[in-house]
This record gives C-alpha cells, sequence and structure tokens, in this order.
C-alpha cells in the first residue's frame, strides 16, 4: 500500500533509501519537503504548548486566588520560550522559517488549536474543563513530538547525503 497523506510518504521508511542513487536537484526537494513539513509540524507544536502554558498558569491563578488582570499581565513571559538549553539535535538545526505558509501536514487535533474558544472563556472553565484540554493538547503535543523527531532523522539523512556527496549544504 503506497502512502497518500505527504506525511505518511516522507516518514516511510523507503523515502531515503536511494540517497546515493539521487541527483543533487532531487535530494535537495526530499530535503526541503520534510523540512517544510517539521516547519509545520514545530508550528502546531508551539501553539499547543503556549495554550499548554496558559491554561497551566490558569490553574496557578485559581490556587493563588489571584485575578483575571494578573493572568492577562503575565502572558508575555507565560508564552516565552523558558527552556534553558535545548538538546543538542534542536540545537544543531537552524529554523529555516518560523511559521509556515500553511498547515497542509498536520490536520488531526488541529481544531483543538484553532476552533476552541477555551482561551476566550477561561474565567467560565471548570476545573475539569480545564484538565480535559490540558490532557488533549498534552497528547497533541507528544504526538507532533513523535512525527517531528522522524522528520529530524529524514533531514539529517538527508543532508549528510547532500554534503558527502556535494561538499554542502545550503539549500
Amino acid at each position: 500500500m503506497t502512502a497518500t497523506r505527504r506525511i505518511d510518504r516522507v516518514t516511510a521508511d523507503d523515502y531515503v533509501v536511494d540517497v546515493d542513487t539521487l541527483d543533487e536537484p532531487e535530494l535537495r526537494a526530499k530535503r526541503n519537503e520534510a523540512v517544510e513539513l517539521e516547519t509545520e509540524y514545530s508550528y502546531v507544536r508551539r501553539l499547543a504548548q503556549g495554550r499548554i502554558e496558559i491554561l497551566k498558569a490558569e490553574q496557578d491563578r485559581r490556587r493563588r486566588g489571584g485575578s483575571l488582570q494578573e493572568l492577562i499581565d503575565r502572558l508575555p513571559d507565560i508564552l516565552a520560550d523558558s527552556t534553558p538549553t535545548r538538546p543538542a539535535p534542536a540545537r544543531a538545526r537552524v529554523v529555516e522559517m518560523f511559521a509556515p505558509d500553511k498547515l497542509s501536514g498536520y490536520q488531526r487535533g488541529l481544531e483543538v488549536l484553532v476552533e476552541d474558544d477555551a482561551l476566550m472563556r477561561l474565567p467560565d472553565l471548570s476545573e475539569n474543563e480545564i484538565d480535559e484540554r490540558l490532557e488533549l493538547l498534552r497528547s497533541l503535543e507528544a504526538e507532533v513530538s513523535s512525527v517531528r523527531a522522524q522528520l529530524h532523522v529524514v533531514i539529517d539523512v538527508l543532508t549528510t547525503a547532500i554534503t558527502r556527496r556535494f561538499g554542502e549544504t545550503a539549500p
């Protein structure tokens, strides 16, 4: 059976099997396709993480008895990337795009991010509703992270082949 979704095709084992027989334009096209998908999935992951952080901050605000205005005032800090260091592979990768032109590679679960009005109704959500949304978002984030890891392997194989055969990695 042939993979029909773009992401399934790019992460399939046979996508990088023939790298030694491909010419330079074909290798670069494959790598660019994988990088484009990785950018899309990275963007979805960042959206999920942002919502997770906001929901966790709301839970914390409620436990402390803080005001909604305090939460609003803290949003820039909540959404800032507070990761002090990233794992070595992530540090080595250069992000070519911060946001994709479109999200063609990822659809399932995306409605949780773009159609859910939970953030607009945050003060009215019950603890159970917040917990349910956190569970959905964490599941989505884990799924997207898993796919990104597969894409990183594909990108690394293609980049290595380009470097080995043509001596440089520029697009």
